[in-house]
């Protein structure tokens, strides 16, 4: 930007004195203001624009208006004609209760180039920068007027200078006066940001402004929240447009149910009138809140109003108002919510219960396969790849289904540790009203003189015991019995019992526990002999195992070809039936050959695929 040069009153008067009063009409030429609106106490720039015939030397603008309305802040020639053309001396001068004057002369330092300002029309020659006054509830025009003979001492004239010659109204030159709206302002406000932050973190409430009235040299805010649910750990101004006009009076309090804050930003000397400019929903201040609630998941979501409220916050209590040329305001305010969300659970530990048959760490399989009627042991294992357990409490729910008789350590590793105390407890009584309930308490150190034994840290799973029951004549085929590991149940008692693994004296309850299925399978039943699976022993079966030992013939059931019951399939098999069938030999074994049943002999040929079952 160019350095406008000033210059005292005695100088305008002598380029005054200097000008030919001599009028040359034209009245073609003209001076102009431009017309304009602000809303509240802003600012706005209005153009002076020339009309010329000739070119231009100098001129001398004097333009008034209401002062109770407006003032004027600047004059100047900055991004115009004037100083494109290279005017060499420019006065500006700002009356406060007047008005404002400038003077320009294009040419006035050697070497005297004859500079001035071309013949055109419009040109813009000048830019008068004012303000409003005063806040209006309707919207006012006001005039802003060239002025003859009234502004500045000695009082100036409008006029140009055109080849030596002065020029003004009583020459012809037109003076066209403008006019400033002052328009109602649009409502400032101040208002809450809302925010949601995890309730085991702190969070911030952003304080948003919008100020349409003008620029804001101080602001008040009082804010409430819910006591019972936030507290308020700090106000600050941490990335606000505040803090960048480096305010110099800050007063944040805190208070049990909220916070007030006020900022001054011009508050000591060299006073360099440090505002927040006209803007929307402007961030000037932070509220920091921590929730009074912890919350994990799965706990709803807690949202609490935070409030602008007036008259209640403080000592004494503030009002929130905004200061906008020396007047306190107060704007709408808008209040916003603050909301505390659940975090993700702690990380379970990294113990872990389980069930299944005896060689689940081999097969990691959960499901016990068992007939009804048939005996079924149900063992509890453990692991812990980083940590030594004293004990276990083990808390179980059973299908009724399973009539459990006993609880034993087996050939666990707790027998060779040498477990001091093994308790438990069976409830077998589906009617009850808490069902089918197994629970057991172990710990290896509970006896003088305490060497503190413990169970080994190990990644796979070490069986703990067995509960042994029998699977009920009446449980129905293919249907999955669950053994389930149960939190707060009492047995036959009335004390309730969760899952723990003691470890390091303490109780651990937040870890992975997996139950299992004793699976209720249909009885393989047969009759020993039928090979061909027709429902009869005659010669055809005979035959039959013939051909599946010499021509690959396929059966369903193997174990009605073992005639001789000796776990395997071959000639001799055949020879025995044939025995049986027309030389009176022995009869096959159980189940024999008229009745179907189960096979009482253990052995390793495949299960039959016939239909012939228990269920």
């Amino acid at each position: 930007m160019n350095l406008v040069k000033r210059a005292p009153r005695a100088v305008l008067l002598a380029l005054g004195l200097s000008l030919l009063l001599i009028g040359n009409s034209s009245a073609q030429q003209s001076l102009s203001i431009g017309s304009d609106s602000v809303a509240g106490l802003g600012s706005i720039d209005l153009p002076v624009t020339l009309t010329s015939t000739a070119p231009t030397e100098g001129f001398v603008l004097a333009i008034g208006f209401d002062s109770q309305l407006v003032a004027a802040s600047e004059f100047s020639v900055v991004g115009t004609v004037t100083e494109a053309a290279g005017a060499e001396l420019v006065v500006p001068e700002i009356l406060p209760s007047e008005g404002a004057t400038l003077g320009v002369v294009m040419d006035v330092n050697a070497p005297f180039d004859a500079q001035t300002i071309p013949v055109g029309t419009d040109q813009l020659i000048a830019v008068l920068t004012v303000n409003a006054n005063a806040l209006v509830t309707v919207d006012t025009p006001t005039p802003i007027s060239f002025e003859d003979g009234t502004l500045n001492n000695p009082p100036l004239d409008n006029i140009l200078v055109q080849g030596g010659l002065s020029i003004g109204a009583g020459a012809g030159l037109g003076l066209n006066d403008g006019t400033l709206t002052l328009l109602i302002p649009p409502p400032d406000t101040l208002s809450v940001a809302s925010t949601s932050t995890p309730s085991n973190q702190s969070g911030t409430i952003q304080i948003l402004m919008s100020n349409q009235t003008g620029d804001v040299q101080g602001f008040a805010l009082a804010v409430a929240h819910d006591d019972a649910v936030l507290d308020l750990e700090a106000i600050d101004l941490t990335g606000t447009v505040t803090e960048a006009q480096d305010p110099e009076l800050t007063i944040p309090q805190l208070y049990a149910n909220g916070g007030t804050l006020g900022v001054v930003l011009d508050f000591t000397p060299p006073f360099d009138g440090q505002v927040i400019a006209v803007g929307v929903d402007q961030h000037i201040a932070n509220f920091t809140y921590s929730s009074d609630n912890e919350l994990v998941d799965p706990d709803p979501a807690i949202t609490t109003d935070i409030l602008l409220v007036n008259g209640l916050i403080g000592v004494p209590a503030l009002d929130n108002v905004i200061v906008v040329g020396g007047l306190s305001l107060r704007p709408a305010l808008v209040s916003g919510t603050y909301t505390s969300l659940p975090v993700a659970p702690p990380p379970l530990e990294n113990t872990q219960f389980y069930c299944g048959s005896e060689n689940l760490p081999v097969t990691g399989d959960t499901s016990i396969e068992a007939t009804a009627g048939a005996a079924v042991e149900i063992c509890f294992f453990y692991s812990d790849p980083d940590d030594n357990l004293q004990g276990f409490q083990i808390a179980a729910c059973v299908d009724c289904h399973l009539t459990m008789t006993h609880f034993t350590l087996g050939n666990s590793i707790l027998v060779d540790l040498q477990t001091e105390f093994v308790s438990f407890d069976i409830d077998n009584d589906p009617n009850d009203g808490d069902g089918c309930e197994f629970i057991a308490g172990i710990l290896l150190d509970a006896l003088p003189p305490f060497l503190n034994q413990t169970a080994p840290a190990s990644a796979d799973p070490l069986l703990i015991g067995c509960l042994l029951a029998t699977v009920s004549e009446s449980a129905p085929c293919d249907a999955d019995l669950p053994v389930l590991f149960c939190n707060d149940i009492d047995g036959t008692g009335d004390v309730l019992i969760e899952n723990i693994a003691v470890i390091d004296f303490q109780s651990i309850q937040d870890f992975e526990q997996t139950g299992c299925l004793v699976h209720v399978i249909p009885e393989e039943v047969f009759q020993r002999g039928d090979c061909n699976s027709d429902d009869k022993v005659n010669l055809a079966d005979a035959a039959t195992v013939l051909g599946q030992q010499f021509l690959g013939v396929p059966v369903l059931c193997p174990d009605a070809c073992d005639a001789n019951d000796d776990g395997s399939i071959n000639l001799a098999d055949s020879v025995y039936l044939l025995n049986y069938l027309f030389k009176f030999g022995p009869d096959p074994a159980d189940p024999g050959p008229l009745l179907d049943g189960p096979d009482p002999t253990f052995d390793l040929l495949p299960a039959c695929m016939s239909d012939d079952s228990s269920c």
